[in-house]
């Protein structure tokens, strides 16, 4: 069973080791990161190119490093996807354009999730530590995961309504450096806020069952 992070020392450190530490945050943004500079220098054909060669890079360290072969994959899906939207809308732009509404369905998902109270970070936790979804009859307890979750959900739409504004404003070198300020930043800070929520849920299930 995994137990929750204590102190607010652990919630740090829980949260760098959850998006990966140094190698898995530079790793992650490598593709995106040789888009943007290609593109800038060059155009967009280039820049798909050397993304997806990137990627590739990332994938095979990846898989030495002893990540599972579903995690290497998933990246280089994930920028073969933007390259073919990139195509399809026949700009640069378009390379973003899938993360963007993805970001919008994941912030949709999870505000749905709290308004029928079945907050997502809730059930994500409870169903990695085994422990079921007791914490529901407890209504503080749910607000403690609406909470975080709604978190998530804000931040999830205001990546989308920043990016979406640079895409129709034709920004794409600013959209590029705005989708990986919006990245992992902010993605850490969410996980923060996700384990505060975590650790106040397990304090009250403890003074609970005594």
């Amino acid at each position: 069973m995994t137990k929750a992070p204590e102190t607010f020392q652990e919630q740090l450190t829980a949260a760098w080791n959850h998006i990966g530490r140094v190698p898995g945050v530079v790793l992650t943004t490598v593709p995106v990161v040789t888009f943007v500079v290609v593109n800038a220098l060059t155009g967009m054909w280039p820049a798909i190119f050397a993304s997806v060669g990137a990627a590739v890079a990332v994938g095979v360290v990846q898989l030495l490093r002893g990540q599972k072969l579903t995690a290497a994959f998933a990246g280089l899906g994930g920028v073969l996807v933007s390259s073919m939207v990139a195509v399809l809308v026949g700009a640069a732009k378009g390379y973003y354009l899938w993360g963007i509404y993805i970001t919008l369905t994941i912030g949709s998902a999870l505000l749905l999730s709290v308004l029928v109270r079945w907050p997502l970070i809730g059930l994500a936790w409870s169903g990695l530590n085994g422990q079921g979804t007791s914490w529901r009859r407890d209504r503080r307890s749910r607000h403690y995961y609406d909470a975080a979750t709604l978190f998530w959900s804000a931040l999830c739409f205001t990546r989308f309504s920043v990016e979406n504004w640079l895409y129709d404003a034709d920004q794409v070198d600013a959209l590029g450096v705005t989708r990986l300020l919006m990245g992992w930043p902010l993605t850490f800070v969410a996980v923060l806020v996700s384990f505060w929520a975590i650790r106040k849920v397990e304090q009250r299930r403890r003074t609970l069952a005594r």
